[in-house]
């Protein structure tokens, strides 16, 4: 009877909307915000921006549409929009190729497509007001619109190619927030490393690109699925697609040993590098491995490799975060932390919880620059040595900056703790020791990093500077608290999981064959401990000053400077890219620049006999001749008198 009557029940809009149309629109109204901005309201810094918010805000509510009707319906898995397709009009295999254009519509889609435009909503307010007395305000809405464009793209991604077009859109906004204000030197220096490794990135999606294509005449991502374990492709074959692959994505989300770019996207204006690193560019290379996960579940060393390069670039991102002396370096340190948890969670098989942790981290992520940002201005530096004492006249943003901290380092009950307590519990259920210990250090030292932060900016006494009155420091207000309390509050309330079914987010967002991690006591408690303990370390250590021993400064200086990575990066350039630039200029001016002159300049003397007939003389001519015939002669001679031995 109860059947009958929920069959007969009349549909609501959940169930006749389209969740594929909606998503459409979520995509363009930013494209859409961008051209009306750049056609009839560029020269107006308020109307460009109020039309960047409520564009974005009306995307907000399209995303969130999508993802209450995928909440109600989470057996649709896919649903493409194809808009666009071209055909090649050849015979044989090139009839094959039909490029396909249009969105996705499934969990996965919906959860991370609705992160992007709710932080970049946020992150539009907050920069209302924080870019108000800075120059090119205008162009840092198109920008962050650009950059919301490029990131949704790649989320609602259809096929490798959609993907690989949104990529590339991905690195060049990556490149504008970064290079924002151009003319500091160390900005433009940062936007060029940012650009450079993207590109790797995008030419190893490329290659990628190709090689799928060229192996199984499909792009799509749905379809080519089940066809991994078809038998078409070896198992060293599936490894060399999940490589190249690895590659895109490690560049774009700073994997070891690409990840030089985002310490330096620190560079970047406060609420860009809350994009970037919350819910940009940063993940675009985990969404990439979470999206084609097909194809590392299909081979064994592909997982083993994200296993691994997730975990070393985990560790080694909250240890250098935990010696830096930059304040946006620490908390960009600490997002390459944040990254390779995620992908080491993917590599060993927790698909959901890797998603969720990508979700349950872009809050405080964000909250965390944001903040940065009204202390930076505030104190007018960015180094952790020269602040501190600011809890009594900063209250509400160190109120919001501990939350922040407190829920970006695992500490119960907010957002990332749910997040590596389902991570950990995956690992645990693998047996896997080191998995363990891993997600363990990393959950230790990014509670210390965190808290490092925070105790060296709002506790002890304001370093005294010349020309600086720390009586003048105020806290913030208006747009900026709004946009901050805003993140606080989601930071807080993001990774519970007290209700169970279908809006439990490790069971909504779900890969065909692996199996769920399902949190249970021991890894909540381990979790719990380790996040606690390590913030309590931090606090006695770093909020009483404690200096560091003598003996200890080399060590502090070499992770301080990421073991020196980036400057051998520039090395390697300074010393090998360079000179084989000249090398090649060389040859360029005096090889194949002298040998197309001295082609066109024979075609022209050949073109034009009289011209040099009337200025050859007779007793040259004849001399030349005579001289041709002797050394013609002696050539013969020589040669006649050769015999092969």
């Amino acid at each position: 009877m109860t059947l009958t009557l929920l069959a007969a029940a009349p549909k609501g809009p959940l169930d006749t909307w389209s969740p594929t149309l909606l998503a459409q629109f979520a995509l363009l109204l930013p494209v859409i915000a961008l051209l009306v901005i750049l056609a009839f309201t560029i020269d107006s810094r308020r109307v460009s921006a109020a039309i960047s918010i409520l564009f974005t805000l009306a995307s907000v509510i399209c995303a969130l549409l999508v993802v209450a009707i995928e909440v109600a319906h989470p057996l649709h898995l896919e649903r493409p929009a194809t808009f666009l397709q071209f055909f090649t009009g050849q015979s044989g295999g090139a009839s094959e190729f039909t490029l396909q254009w249009g969105v996705l519509s499934d969990p996965l889609a919906a959860t991370v497509g609705f992160a992007v435009v709710l932080v970049s909503l946020l992150v539009q307010v907050y920069a209302v007001s924080f870019m108000r007395r800075e120059d090119g305000v205008v162009r840092f809405f198109c920008a962050l619109l650009f950059a919301t464009f490029a990131m949704l793209g790649v989320t609602l991604s259809v096929s490798y190619f959609e993907m690989l077009l949104f990529f590339g859109m991905v690195t060049l906004s990556t490149y504008l927030l970064v290079g924002h204000w151009w003319q500091r030197e160390e900005a433009a220096a940062a936007a060029l490393r940012a650009f450079v490794i993207s590109a790797i990135g995008d030419l190893a999606l490329l290659a990628a690109v190709a090689y799928i294509y060229f192996r199984f005449s499909e792009l799509n991502f749905q379809t080519l699925a089940g066809q991994y374990l078809g038998g078409r492709v070896s198992a060293n074959g599936l490894f060399v697609m999940a490589i190249l692959l690895f590659v895109a994505a490690a560049a774009k989300s700073a994997l070891f040993p690409l990840h030089v770019w985002l310490p330096s996207s620190a560079q970047a204006p406060a609420p860009a590098a809350a994009l970037i690193h919350s819910a940009g560019s940063a993940l675009c290379g985990v969404y990439l491995i979470a999206r084609t996960y097909a194809l590392f579940h299909a081979s064994p060393r592909g997982l083993a490799l994200l296993a691994i390069a997730g975990g070393i670039s985990a560790v080694l991102g909250v240890l250098w975060a935990l010696f830096q002396d930059n304040l946006k370096r620490a908390i960009a340190y600490t997002t390459m932390g944040e990254l390779g948890l995620m992908v080491l969670a993917l590599g060993i098989g927790a698909y959901g919880a890797g998603v969720f942790e990508l979700f349950t981290h872009a809050w405080p992520k964000a909250l965390l620059f944001l903040a940065a940002g009204v202390i930076i201005r505030e104190l007018r530096t960015e180094r952790l040595s020269e602040m501190g004492g600011l809890w009594p006249r900063m209250r509400f943003t160190g109120s919001v900056m501990a939350i922040a901290v407190a829920a970006a380092a695992g500490i119960p009950p907010f957002s990332t703790f749910w997040s590596k307590d389902t991570i950990l519990s995956k690992a645990l259920a693998l047996n896997s020791p080191l998995a363990i210990a891993a997600i363990v250090a990393v959950t230790f030292l990014g509670a210390m990093a965190l808290v490092r932060i925070f105790a060296l900016a709002f506790t002890g006494d304001t370093a005294r500077r010349r020309r600086f009155e720390p009586e003048r420091i105020r806290d913030v207000g208006g747009r900026l608290a709004f946009a901050m309390s805003l993140l606080a509050i989601i930071s807080v309330v993001a990774g519970i999981r007290a209700l169970r079914g279908r809006i439990d987010p490790i069971g909504f967002i779900t890969f065909p064959g692996v199996s769920l991690a399902n949190s249970h006591f021991v890894a909540a408690g381990v979790t719990a401990v380790t996040a606690v303990l390590g913030a309590a370390v931090a606090w006695v250590i770093y909020a009483r000053r404690v200096p560091v021993p003598a003996a200890l400064q080399p060590v502090r200086h070499a992770m301080g400077e990421g073991l020196f990575i980036d400057r051998a990066y520039r090395f390697g350039a300074v010393a090998v890219l360079i000179p084989a630039s000249r090398v090649m200029g060389w040859v360029e001016i005096h090889v194949v620049d002298g040998a197309l002159d001295l082609i066109a300049d024979s075609v022209a003397l050949a073109g034009q006999p009289r011209a040099w007939l009337a200025q050859v003389r007779a007793r040259q001519l004849l001399i030349g001749l005579f001289a041709g015939v002797v050394a013609l002669g002696a050539v013969s001679i020589v040669l006649a008198g050769w015999r092969p031995g």
